[in-house]
């Protein structure tokens, strides 16, 4: 059981380290549907809504709620695949990959001006050996 614990007091730990900012647009919108989605786009660069709903475990409704809200905004593009235009894709635009952008830059400043460089490396370094083990999850 402690070894739950540690995990969800991780997942805590960090979603309030980034709460604490004095940046209000940053501490509402690092963990928001929207940015998930919009994070989800810029790391994958195209992404179905199929692939949203499996990453987010959300229904397809909402998540079709968001992303005409993110379309309306000019944060994302819907594209139709060239073989089988059935299916379509969503795109960052400019902007969207300048949000995305802007929100990183916001927690990358905020780790430098709270931790040193030495200790920001090494939790760098165990933070990608965790997201490498969580990735292999099922195999």
């Amino acid at each position: 059981m402690q070894q739950s614990i540690d995990f969800y007091n991780f997942a805590l730990n960090f979603q309030n380290f980034c709460e604490s900012t004095q940046n209000k647009e940053f501490n509402k919108e690092i963990f928001s549907v929207k940015f998930k989605i919009l994070y989800y786009i810029y790391y994958y660069k195209q992404l179905s809504p199929t692939n949203l709903v499996d990453f987010l475990n959300m229904a397809k409704s909402n998540i079709a709620l968001f992303c005409k809200q993110l379309l309306k905004e000019q944060l994302i593009v819907s594209r139709t695949d060239e073989l089988d235009h059935r299916i379509i894709y969503y795109c960052l635009t400019k902007k969207g990959e300048k949000y995305v952008e802007k929100q990183f830059d916001c927690l990358n400043i905020f780790i430098e001006e709270n931790y040193k460089s030495k200790d920001v490396k090494e939790m760098h370094n165990y933070i990608k050996k965790i997201n490498k083990i969580f990735l292999k999850s099922g195999d």
